[in-house]
């Protein structure tokens, strides 16, 4: 059973008006029909905290990597992607901004257990940010109210990898990206290099607040959360303990 709690937007049947001002919007889905009634939030206009968004980021981590097993490893959920779609045709508001790699084995709406117009999707090898990236990051937070940007590594990571390799020099892009990913990276790191892509995402974080000033000075007045995070290719867990990165 899905029910739809809505505050300022009402979505029936197809029929969308769109949303004047700053109305609060609200969209819960409720799948009580399954055993162990669970709540996804799929997307929420300037209602919920960085925590409250966190800890949906994180439960929704723990039903993906829970499913995980032989016995349940389907996603069963009755929120189709139409009926995603269907929400989400006029408008969007994502809860979260996620910087992350392009690594074909992190896709955050999955590894997260969300849908489509739930997330913020910023995706570059080495995860790590530049002047289009922040950008990317300061329209979600400044123009769409974001509160949440999650920088997240992986474990076995091909970028953090190359950085302690040598390249083909014809390859004159990839060698200009790996040579940015090698700056944040520990020199005397061993394979599969878990210390460099965890410092590598402190150090994202602190480039975002030190050349942007838009979310340096949103993340100082406490209207954005900054976090990292560091996923696991081979179980799909995360990480979020980021003492000592």
């Amino acid at each position: 059973m899905i029910k739809l709690a809505v505050t300022g937007c009402i979505l029936l049947a197809g029929i969308f008006n769109s949303c004047k001002g700053h109305a609060k919007t609200e969209v819960f889905i409720d799948t009580t029909h399954r055993e162990g009634a669970e709540t996804v939030l799929v997307h929420s206009e300037h209602a919920s905290t960085a925590d409250e968004v966190l800890a949906t980021l994180k439960a929704g981590n723990n039903r993906f990597s829970t499913k995980l097993t032989p016995g349940n490893i389907a996603h069963d959920s009755s929120y189709t992607y139409f009926d995603q779609i269907a929400h989400t045709r006029n408008e969007q508001h994502p809860v979260a901004c996620i910087l992350t790699c392009m690594d074909s084995r992190v896709p955050p709406e999955i590894i997260f257990d969300q849908g489509i117009g739930s997330l913020f999707s910023v995706r570059v090898a080495g995860n790590i940010e530049d002047p289009d990236v922040l950008g990317s990051m300061e329209y979600a937070v400044a123009e769409k109210g974001v509160k949440l940007i999650v920088v997240m590594g992986h474990r076995n990571c091909g970028a953090i990898s190359a950085a302690f390799a040598e390249l083909d020099p014809e390859n004159k892009e990839l060698v200009s990206l790996v040579g940015a990913v090698k700056k944040d990276v520990l020199a005397n790191d061993k394979p599969p290099y878990d210390a460099s892509a965890k410092h590598n995402v402190k150090v994202t974080i602190d480039n975002i607040l030190a050349n942007s000033k838009t979310l340096r000075d949103k993340h100082a007045n406490g209207e954005v959360v900054i976090v990292g995070a560091l996923y696991d290719v081979t179980n799909g867990t995360i990480d979020w303990n980021t003492t000592n990165w």
